[in-house]
């Protein structure tokens, strides 16, 4: 798998992941405002019933979402691993912080952002993080977001 394949076939799932998430949020809140306007009829929406409802409610958007995030880690993880095996990235693991192309992209990202966040000199950790090949092959389609946190510090 080419680079250019790989990155496009990360690109599909982080877009089929967010279009997920996104029909899931407002099934959410379609259902709150269903038990809301119920309760606003029944006359009992200072009930704690309805934050009972409300709170079940909650915690199934937050079980989806923590699934859908789950299952977007795996599929990257295997995309990456075959990337790997197929020629794409540069195959360097020569970096500062550990490169362990079998965690989760999430975890990767955590270990990259608390490397280049303990600089003293946050220009310095932009510098060094702007010329981090390695980075760039770990992090795939995260790798400007922690561009953008370092930003945030200069």
């Amino acid at each position: 798998m080419t680079p250019e394949e790989l990155e496009e076939a990360v690109e599909k799932l982080i877009n089929e992941a967010n279009k997920e998430s996104e029909n899931a949020r407002l099934d959410y809140e379609d259902k709150v405002l269903e038990q809301k306007y119920s309760a606003i009829a029944k006359r009992i929406a200072r009930s704690s019933i309805l934050q009972g409802v409300l709170e079940r409610l909650k915690k199934e958007f937050d079980e989806i979402t923590a699934r859908i995030q789950r299952e977007l880690d795996e599929s990257l993880e295997a995309l990456y691993a075959e990337g790997e095996q197929g020629g794409g990235g540069s195959g360097s693991t020569d970096a500062p912080y550990e490169v362990d192309y079998s965690l989760p992209m999430r975890d990767r990202y955590v270990t990259v952002k608390n490397y280049y966040l303990a600089y003293e000199d946050k220009q310095q950790a932009v510098d060094d993080y702007l010329v981090d090949e390695v980075a760039k092959n770990y992090l795939g389609p995260y790798y400007p977001y922690i561009y953008d946190l370092l930003m945030t510090y200069v």
